[in-house]
């Protein structure tokens, strides 16, 4: 949704590595374009394929995110309400939605899944800034089709959904910032890094929190901090094949 802005409204670093090294630098937070009191940012599962209008990616064979899919999306979500002070409410209409879910064969053969932002930023006459951001989130339904298909807390489905929620909520890839020291780039310290180690998460990591935390408390709605416990669901986990990427972009 727009909103008339009157300050910064932009992921910024604050000179802590450990925070900086997943900020998503430049990326328009949700807080900027929710009004004070609710934030409330709106997702949605896609019917039929939508991608931001600058967008060079092909669709390739869009199906709907099954149920246990949706499922996984909406407990992580829930699970990140205490994180950042936001509202997550599930709308019919991914048209209008911020953020939209589907699942396509990604191109590329290594990414399991990937994210998406179209943003619409302008000047208003009376200096103010207005911005109209939306999120896209695909999952893979093909190489990757079984492990995506039954996201469950505990295996590497969900763990990947947890990430590119992380994408929607201002965090980035570490593997792109290149900034974590390399001790702590990992899965056991971020969610947000390619590392893993021998558990699929299902909750965001120390370092996540840190920064989920940052982004959002300077709003003053940030609730009483805090995790949520996931239960680990039953359910195989699958490794990924040998050079296989959680996410791009």
């Amino acid at each position: 949704m727009a909103q008339t802005l009157s300050s910064d409204v932009f992921a910024s670093g604050n000179g802590n590595v450990l925070i900086d090294s997943l900020v998503y630098e430049g990326l328009p937070l949700w807080t900027a374009e929710t009004p004070t009191a609710g934030l409330t940012v709106t997702y949605a599962f896609m019917t039929t394929p939508l991608v931001p209008a600058d967008n060079e990616e092909p669709i390739n064979d869009f199906a709907p995110l099954n149920a246990t899919q949706q499922a996984a999306v909406r407990l992580v979500y829930a699970t990140s309400e205490p994180l950042t002070g936001l509202t997550f409410q599930e709308t019919a209409n991914p048209l209008t939605a911020d953020i939209a879910f589907g699942t396509a064969d990604i191109v590329d053969p290594a990414v399991m899944a990937y994210t998406m932002t179209g943003a619409t930023i302008s000047k208003n006459a009376d200096g103010g800034t207005t911005i109209d951001r939306q999120d896209y989130v695909y999952l893979d339904n093909a190489e990757y089709g079984s492990v995506m298909g039954t996201p469950l807390p505990g295996g590497l489905g969900y763990e990947t959904i947890l990430h590119e929620i992380g994408h929607t909520l201002g965090l980035d890839d570490t593997a792109y910032t290149q900034t974590l020291p390399a001790a702590l780039d990992n899965t056991d310290y971020t969610v947000m890094s390619y590392n893993e180690t021998d558990t699929y998460k299902s909750t965001f990591a120390t370092l996540d929190i840190q920064t989920l935390q940052y982004l959002y408390a300077d709003s003053g709605t940030i609730r009483s901090f805090g995790v949520i416990a996931v239960p680990a669901w039953p359910g195989a986990s699958a490794m990924p094949a040998p050079g296989a990427t959680l996410a791009a972009g």
